[in-house]
């Protein structure tokens, strides 16, 4: 899976842009860079994902909890049809912060 990450239009949020399978063989990296000191706030757009596992999964909820701890904006965007059904399934799409673009995230957590 492909990262890349650029600051967003709110201070302290980093846009990351994942491109790939999210999985539990391509999600180390991801975590790891979520958990960098110098990361605060994230969006995670997931536009570029054609699937996800539960593996996946736990490490948005896991920043999610992260975010609600330590008072930071989180956002998840671009989900696809397919991806969507695994938040849907697991009923996490009532809780996590869900949106259709980075953009229309970045004006609601703003």
């Amino acid at each position: 899976m492909d990262i890349e990450q650029e600051p967003s239009r709110i201070a302290d949020v980093t846009v990351f842009r994942l491109k790939g399978p999210f999985t539990l063989t391509t999600m180390f990296a991801f975590q790891t860079t979520l958990r960098s000191p110098d990361v605060k706030g994230a969006i995670v757009d997931l536009s570029g994902v054609p699937y996800m596992d539960s593996a996946g999964l736990g490490v948005l909820l896991g920043q999610f909890a992260h975010s609600q701890r330590d008072g930071v904006k989180f956002g998840i965007a671009g989900i696809s049809h397919r991806v969507h059904t695994i938040f849907e399934i697991t009923h996490t799409d009532t809780i996590l912060p869900i949106f259709s673009t980075v953009a229309e995230a970045e004006e609601k957590l703003a």
